[in-house]
């Protein structure tokens, strides 16, 4: 009988160096390749000047480089097959003891060290990956680390160094601790109520750690970033003084494998979402989607892993902020997501503090985390389809196009009563940049049908009425960022280039032709109940309340760009209104054929 030979992978011991370190190499005598440093050199008391422990040779010639990587890939698979033996062990056990008797203490203990192993290995893996890359690229060092990568991936101006770091009294931060707590936790619950309270107290007593130091003082940047009015200001500088002081830990807590390494880069992408002069919102989330999909938090744990209620808890809530974070970024950039909605598979976090149920210990529920989740999903489900997969035939993306807004105008009558109103109207507006998002793809443009473009014109006007009433009593208002300002362009662009090139349509007084119904929605928009001249009047009130958003929210983050390009694109538009007001004798269409003729057409920008 023919036997099976099994070959076992081939070592990765260096059996005789790559390169003689500089040292022999001058000398001219043998070199036995020894780490950190050769025989020869450590005889010679040379051992930090030995080739292996620094850069001094040629590129293609670095053995101890390369010899360490090796080291480490042996003992990284030795670590890799003792945890599959005891794997295999356990799983053995299973077959012989009882269950009740093998999840017992020593068991938990095993598993426990199994979990800190794979942890320890996916850290190794990461810190690898980043060492190995980054001797190959201008401008790396061999002191690259996972925490630079990142800063250096996503930063656009360094941030400037204060001399004055001293927090403010205690009691001074409460009303920013409850601004963050009110407006942003609520909506991105990655830290526990507690856990925000603790890093704070653990700051002002002086026993704390890195994290509760990085925690504190993004807290309270971000407190500060969110209620400034104009770039440049005391609340602004506060919060770029506060944010560079958190990012003296930057080292201690942000790296691969870890959990509060995944929650320290949730506070960076708030704040760059505040800062866009200082940090790409863009490059964190997407750092931050791959970290957590690394780990694993967009899967549900297997039951026998025996985790705490509060521990599954917590890993649901930093997954739907990732993905949150990840879906709003990507969308408001037409860009790609990070991870699909097929790759996850979680069930959604509770809406307590606490794994003991006392919800009235904590002040702030998370209710309106989990709605912004629900329309996320929607929106995301939307966005793949006509957006990032191949679209469907144009008959049925209309169909698919009415199922979406349904699903979401749906959500937004459900909403429940005890989300406050400012919070309401964040998610309101979230929900009508989306309905003209979905209104929007390329392989629709020039073929909407009249029943979608009336739904354009109407969720614009919405938008805006909804989004200007928020400018008047800002400090009230929920957690608005540079995001907002990039929805308000692009609705601003598609209400235009609706105007101009659909104006005898919109303004003509006639009700246009439905296409099939999908169930009940899309419904009648309200400007089927307008005539003519009310319609005009309803358009330039848009175009009013758009400039008066620009107005406000463009300074907040010293971008004052979209408000000149608005007033540039929107001038025609307005000489347009306004010259078929003037002469607009009651006939539904004479007038606006004649301002139309000859006018040219505006393209909105990308």
């Amino acid at each position: 009988m023919a036997t099976t030979r099994k070959f076992e992978p081939p070592s990765l011991r260096v059996s005789r160096p790559v390169s003689a370190c500089q040292k022999c190499r001058s000398a001219k005598v043998r070199c036995d390749g020894k780490l950190p440093a050769c025989t020869a050199c450590e005889k010679a008391g040379k051992s930090a000047d030995c080739s292996s422990a620094n850069d001094g040779v040629a590129r293609g010639k670095e053995r101890s480089y390369v010899a360490s990587l090796e080291t480490r890939v042996e003992r990284l698979e030795k670590q890799i097959a003792q945890a599959k033996a005891r794997r295999a062990a356990a799983s053995n056990l299973l077959d012989v003891v009882s269950a009740q008797t093998f999840f017992q203490a020593g068991n938990k203990r095993a598993q426990q060290k199994e979990a800190s192993n794979i942890d320890d290995l996916v850290s190794d893996f990461g810190f690898l990956s980043v060492n190995a890359t980054a001797r190959d690229f201008h401008g790396f060092t061999k002191d690259m680390s996972y925490a630079r990568l990142v800063l250096s991936t996503s930063s656009i101006e360094e941030m400037p160094r204060s001399t004055d770091n001293v927090l403010p009294q205690r009691h001074a931060i409460v009303p920013l601790t409850e601004r963050y707590l009110g407006s942003v936790h609520v909506l991105y619950p990655f830290l526990t109520e507690t856990k925000i309270y603790g890093s704070i107290d653990a700051v002002y007593q002086g026993s704390a750690n890195p994290m509760d130091h990085w925690t504190t003082r993004l807290v309270l940047a971000i407190a500060h970033a969110s209620l400034s009015r104009r770039r440049g200001d005391t609340q602004y500088q506060d919060a770029v003084r506060h944010a560079s002081s958190a990012l003296d830990h930057i080292e201690a807590v942000i790296h691969p494998g870890s959990v509060v390494g995944i929650q320290a880069m949730l506070l960076l992408v708030l704040y760059s979402m505040l800062d866009p002069h200082h940090f790409k919102t863009w490059y964190l989330i997407g750092l931050a989607s791959r970290a957590m999909v690394d780990i694993g938090l967009h899967q549900d744990p297997p039951p026998e892993l025996q985790l705490k209620e509060s521990e599954f808890d917590l890993r649901r809530r930093i997954y739907l902020c990732v993905y949150v974070l990840d879906r709003s970024t990507s969308m408001v950039y037409r860009r790609g997501f990070s991870f699909t909605d097929d790759s996850a598979n979680t069930t959604p976090p509770k809406l307590r503090e606490d794994a003991t149920g006392a919800k009235q210990l904590f002040l702030y529920g998370l209710e309106p985390a989990a709605q912004l989740g629900h329309l996320r999903r929607i929106q995301s489900r939307a966005y793949q389809t006509l957006f990032q997969s191949s679209r469907p035939a144009l008959e049925d993306m209309w169909s698919f196009i009415t199922t979406s807004l349904q699903d979401m105008h749906c959500w937004l009558a459900d909403i429940p009563d005890q989300i406050d109103d400012p919070l309401r109207k964040l998610l309101h507006c979230d929900a009508l940049f989306s309905s003209v998002l979905i209104l929007s793809p390329s392989g629709l443009d020039g073929k909407l049908n009249e029943h979608g473009k009336f739904l354009i014109f109407d969720y614009a006007f919405k938008y805006a009425e909804t989004m200007s009433s928020i400018s008047h009593d800002h400090r009230k208002a929920a957690f608005y960022t540079s995001h907002d300002l990039l929805r308000t362009s692009f609705v601003s662009e598609r209400f235009l280039s609706l105007l101009l090139q659909d104006s005898k349509l919109i303004f003509s007084g006639v009700l246009p032709s439905l296409p099939r119904r999908f169930g009940p929605w899309p419904a009648y928009p309200d400007i089927y109940n307008l005539g003519t001249l009310e319609r005009v009047n309803r358009a330039s009130r848009c175009l009013d309340l758009l400039e008066e958003i620009f107005e406000w929210i463009g300074p907040s983050f010293g971008l004052s760009g979209p408000l000149i390009e608005f007033k540039v694109n929107s001038k025609l538009v307005r000489q347009l209104l306004e010259s078929s007001y003037a002469n607009w004798d009651g006939s539904p269409n004479a007038n606006f054929d004649r301002a139309l003729l000859g006018a040219p057409m505006f393209a909105p920008t990308n």
